[in-house]
């Protein structure tokens, strides 16, 4: 009889453990999971609705330091290898705005009884309570070591045990040593879909305004990459999920980056340069503070004149020069926000970074230590928002599952 140690209880982990006794019903599955229960971080998924999948799953969602070896992994990872799982589980789900599929219920804690369910079926034994301190080689197999002093032997180890990102579901970032001390090698961990900090005088107080726009991240001068959507300004700089987005693109170190704010993406420049020639002509007398009312959020507008330099706001519009205006229209299209970094683990919903993708292979078995397989966060591959992560999480466990319990 196969003896399979799953190491995490997150996503990956329930995945990996019902996919081992699918194709090897015969087999002796134990997750070990550190918490009081499995699938906690689960629960905080999509507002506590759990985006499961997405309906556009490609490689140009996720990032990776190994983008070709991501590649190679990802066209093996359909919507539909996650929507069978689910739906031989009895979970109906539904698709929402741009591609993101849920449980038909919206509810995260129906997502987790359908997998203890499942687990109870499969008679899969789950040990809460027991963090796995040391991972060593026993013979042909392993001998694992809990912090509370237990030992466990299996003949093949799936190490599911997450990243550091959001550490109050229990994640800590002890699977990168685990899997360093078998060989393992990992690119430098970064927080990603977190809150990008700025340093930019004017921006501070508009805390707790949201305006729709886009947001183009430069590296020393250079777009990276863009996103649309809401803007939540904070204090420390921009949250919402274009932050979110482009938080994943900045890696372990900021230095040399810059966002670039359009509050106005339907506009060009030129077009709003003309607008103010208008109003200025037709309204010369009206204060600045009420010159561009209807356009943008008051607060914004009074910031981006600041930081445009062409107050004080009670001068009459018609006072503008064209340099002025123009000044005004730049700031509108592209306020620039020098990046100091991200807010950290805790706000952070993944982890960048991880054991490096070319060290597993197709079935996600590692090349270094023979009967180890890793799935999930642990690896080198963060996804967008939208359901990308969970997809990697249940296809990568599913597939280290089945080829453990097979070989």
């Amino acid at each position: 009889m196969k003896r399979i140690l799953i190491v995490g209880g997150g996503a990956a982990g329930l995945a990996a453990a019902l996919s081992a006794a699918e194709a090897n019903p015969s087999a002796q599955i134990t997750v070990l999971e550190g918490l009081d229960r499995v699938g906690k971080k689960l629960l905080a998924t999509g507002n506590g609705r759990c985006n499961l999948t997405n309906a556009y799953i490609i490689p140009a969602h996720y990032h990776s330091s190994q983008p070709e070896e991501l590649a190679r992994l990802v066209s093996a990872m359909p919507t539909e290898k996650t929507l069978s799982f689910f739906a031989a589980l009895g979970l109906s789900c539904a698709e929402e705005e741009q591609g993101r599929i849920y449980p038909y219920c919206r509810q995260a804690s129906m997502v987790v009884d359908v997998l203890l369910l499942a687990l109870e079926r499969s008679r899969v034994r789950v040990a809460c309570g027991s963090k796995v301190s040391a991972i060593l080689r026993d013979g042909a197999g392993f001998q694992l070591k809990t912090e509370a002093g237990q030992v466990y032997r299996g003949d093949a180890v799936i190490l599911t045990a997450g990243g550091r990102a959001a550490p109050k579901q229990g994640t800590d970032g002890s699977g990168y040593g685990l899997a360093r001390r078998l060989g393992h090698r990992y690119a430098p961990l970064y927080p990603c879909l977190v809150p990008i900090t700025c340093d930019a005088p004017h921006w501070k107080g508009l805390k707790g305004i949201r305006a729709q726009g886009r947001v183009t991240l430069l590296h020393n001068g250079q777009a990276v990459a863009a996103e649309t959507g809401e803007l939540q300004c904070a204090e420390y700089g921009l949250s919402g999920i274009p932050a979110f987005q482009l938080s994943c693109y900045l890696g372990p170190d900021p230095k040399g980056y810059q966002l670039s704010v359009d509050l106005l993406p339907d506009w060009t420049e030129e077009d709003l340069v003309g607008m103010m020639e208008e109003r200025c002509s037709q309204f010369p007398e009206t204060p600045l503070e009420r010159f561009l009312l209807g356009l943008v959020h008051k607060r914004l507008l009074y910031a981006v004149m600041n930081a445009a330099g062409v107050g004080p706001l009670s001068r009459p519009a018609g006072s503008l020069t064209q340099e002025e205006r123009r000044a005004l229209a730049r700031g509108l299209k592209g306020w620039q926000l020098p990046v100091t970094g991200t807010l950290g683990w805790a706000q952070a919903q993944v982890t960048g970074g991880g054991i490096l993708l070319s060290e597993v292979d197709e079935r996600f078995a590692s090349r270094r230590c023979p009967g180890l397989y890793l799935a999930g966060e642990v690896l080198d591959t963060v996804g967008d928002c939208g359901g990308y992560n969970l997809h990697w999480a249940w296809c990568s466990g599913r597939t280290a599952g089945a080829a453990a319990a097979e070989e």
